[in-house]
């Protein structure tokens, strides 16, 4: 059910991006997968962004006798107007959801939200996810927002991850945007949550359900986790196989990245004026790359500067800009990838086609070698 009473500017504060049925389907399916051996009835549900409530009812083909509901199920949300639409949704239901009218990240425990101490808590949901920091429609966010001291992230979704941990949830199956994971940076800032948990399972969707008529897509994934004190390292998540929707599958490990070889960040500290040939904008990832500048002539806070022994790598990037069409959704939000031996041989065409914007076939082959099946068309 999509969400009808908030405008564009409301719903961009918010995060409030209403989740499909099918979406919602999955998430039980992955959960009550990894709770098939335990009685629902020993569990409270939680969905702290719980909107209209779409995730505290169980879908209809999934429910029977075993698994028929939750012993408490719980919806917070810090829109009112949501909430009544939520209590109508439930008119009549056997059990009810507890609807809460609060800030889900201000004041976080279990007293607080109506949860008993010593009651096994399941969270599930699609929480907001929204960059305060991002450029991405920048003049529209309000950035100030009451949260926990704890809590406080540059992105609400990743304080809701950090909620969540405080609440110590047994299980957890929420959607949230794959950069959490796989950008390592976001990782360290989420180490007091993956700490303590384990993923068990994932899936992984393209922003494009949420947003059609965006100008650009992410990959959000469906991640279940389980509380568990060994937790998980950055080792875990380069090694691990990402599934998609479009059964699509692929580990950060297969890849060489871009990182590894330049600067993708302002480095006036380490490079001076005299030393620098060229000046390169600030690359942050592969979506970041679809919108910003590559080459720049003019010196900003966002430029990077260029040495001679690196040109044909920065090169490489103004090149690689150029075939993103190419390029599926689910690698937005990961570094420009390379195979570096095979840029070496072809490191002069790549400064030529820089400087040209002509890509020979050579290049072409190039990657489609380097996306191998993830490579969107036959051709550039």
């Amino acid at each position: 059910m999509s969400q009808t009473h908030l405008d564009r500017v409301q719903a961009l504060n918010l995060g409030s991006f209403y989740t499909p049925d099918f979406v919602v389907k999955i998430v039980y399916e992955m959960l009550l997968n990894a709770l098939s051996n335990v009685n629902l009835k020993a569990y409270t549900l939680l969905d702290s962004s719980c909107g209209y409530g779409n995730f505290l009812q169980m879908p209809l083909n999934l429910q029977n006798s075993k698994n028929a509901d939750f012993a408490q199920k719980i919806g917070i949300d810090i829109d009112e107007k949501a909430l009544q639409k939520a209590g109508q949704n439930f008119a009549g239901a056997k059990n009810p959801p507890l609807f809460l009218h609060k800030n889900s990240l201000l004041n976080v425990n279990r007293a607080n939200f109506g949860i008993k101490e010593n009651a096994k808590l399941v969270i599930i949901g699609n929480p907001p996810y929204n960059d305060k920091t991002s450029i991405v429609q920048n003049k529209l966010k309000n950035k100030d927002y009451n949260v926990d001291k704890a809590l406080k992230c540059r992105d609400l979704g990743a304080s809701f991850l950090l909620s969540f941990n405080a609440l110590k949830a047994e299980f957890i199956c929420v959607l949230h945007p794959l950069s959490y994971l796989i950008k390592e940076s976001n990782f360290k800032a989420l180490r007091v949550f993956f700490a303590n948990y384990t993923l068990l399972n994932s899936r992984i969707i393209s922003s494009e359900i949420f947003c059609p008529n965006s100008l650009g897509f992410f990959p959000i994934i469906i991640a279940l986790y389980k509380r568990d004190k060994k937790g998980i390292e950055y080792d875990f998540v380069k090694n691990y196989s990402f599934q998609t929707m479009d059964n699509k599958a692929f580990c950060l490990n297969d890849y060489e990245f871009i990182s590894t070889f330049i600067d993708k960040y302002p480095n006036k500290k380490r490079v001076s004026n005299a030393q620098k040939i060229a000046m390169f904008y600030t690359l942050r990832d592969i979506n970041a790359l679809r919108r910003s500048k590559t080459f720049i002539e003019k010196d900003c806070a966002n430029a990077v500067y260029i040495v001679p022994e690196k040109y044909s790598l920065y090169c490489y990037v103004d090149v690689f800009k150029r075939i993103l069409k190419n390029v599926p959704y689910y690698f937005g939000n990961c570094d420009v990838m390379i195979d570096y031996a095979g840029f070496k041989r072809l490191e002069k065409d790549f400064v030529k086609a820089s400087n040209s914007k002509h890509l020979s076939p050579q290049i072409a082959h190039y990657f489609e070698n380097l996306l191998g099946g993830h490579y969107e068309s036959s051709y550039i």
